[in-house]
Parts: C-alpha cells; structure tokens; sequence
C-alpha cells in the first residue's frame, strides 16, 4: 500500500470539512427556507380567510340576508365612519340595529374591488385594504356611482374573523352613502 503524505492528508482532510461544512451549510438553508414558506403559508391562510370575509359580507348586504350579515361582525359591535363624511359612530352587531330606519325598497350592489390584507398579528388581527364600487338606493336616494376607499380592522373571535371597525372615504367623481 502506498501511504499519503503529509500534504495529501491535509489536503484531503480540508476537502472533507469543506464537504461537510457546505452540507451543514445546505441543511441550514432548507430549514430556513422550511420555516419560511411554513409562516408564509400560515399567513396566507389568515389574509384569504379575511378577503372571504369581506366578500361574504357584502353578499349578504347586497341579499339583504341581515341575519348573517351581522355574523361578520364583532360581538362588541363596529365603529364605524362612512362614506357620507360622518363622525365616528358605534354600531350594534344586531339585524335590529342594521335595518333600523331602512325602507322596504332599499338596494345594495356593492363589490369590493383590489383586496389587499396585512396580518398584523396571526389569528388576532388583521387590516383589509379595498375599494368598494356599486350602486344603491337607500330611502329613496339612487346613485350609480358609488365608489370608495376601505380600510377595515379585523378581530378573531371564537376561531373566526370579524370585523370590528370600518372607515369609508368616496374617491374622486364617485359618491358615498347618503346621510
């Protein structure tokens, strides 16, 4: 048997840890990319739950299914500002609340528009950005135009997303809610 020499047995032992520092190196980087596309994923769960919820709500506003339009909302009620330069006010989360002073023939064809949520807290609270863009007749006001900037705050309750406060600013040409 031939024997290494000096110089061949440290060059092969450098080989060696080189091997295995850039194994230790690639096992590294796959748990980092592990626990990254991981909490991605965790967050994506939380902003497509909350882009479900503001479709949701609008559905049920615009079949005016109040009884499950107020399950989209905190049990604690909404502050709210609207569209029609309002002061900030606290609503109820009742059916009784959202259709007092509503006349029979009131109508909503609301879409929310460019979606845009960030998880400030996962499975606590998150904010949506949207524009909402339509048309209604409340109390016998009609317009066409309706076309708003949302941002609204959501709160997990009890395992599901809620919304628990809402501002409404009309976008240029476009008009809010009346008084």
């Amino acid at each position: 048997m031939k024997s290494i020499k000096d110089g061949e047995e440290e060059l092969i032992n450098t080989l060696l840890k080189n091997v295995i520092e850039k194994e230790t190196i690639m096992n590294k980087s796959k748990i980092l990319s592990f626990i990254l596309v991981s909490s991605c994923l965790l967050f994506a769960d939380d902003k497509a739950e909350v882009e479900n919820l503001v479709k949701k709500h609008y559905s049920y506003q615009n079949n005016k299914n109040w009884k499950k339009f107020v399950t989209t909302l905190s049990t604690d009620g909404t502050m709210n500002g609207d569209s029609n330069g309002s002061f900030w006010y606290l609503q109820e989360s009742t059916v009784s609340a959202w259709t007092e002073g509503q006349e029979p023939g009131n109508k909503f064809n609301f879409n929310p528009r460019y979606i845009e949520v960030d998880v400030l807290e996962k499975n606590k609270v998150a904010v949506a950005y949207y524009y909402l863009v339509g048309s209604y007749t409340i109390n016998g006001v009609e317009k066409n135009d309706y076309r708003t900037r949302v941002s609204q705050i959501f709160v997990k309750e009890n395992g599901e997303w809620k919304v628990k406060s809402g501002h409404f600013t009309p976008l240029h040409s476009g008009s809010g809610i009346p008084n």
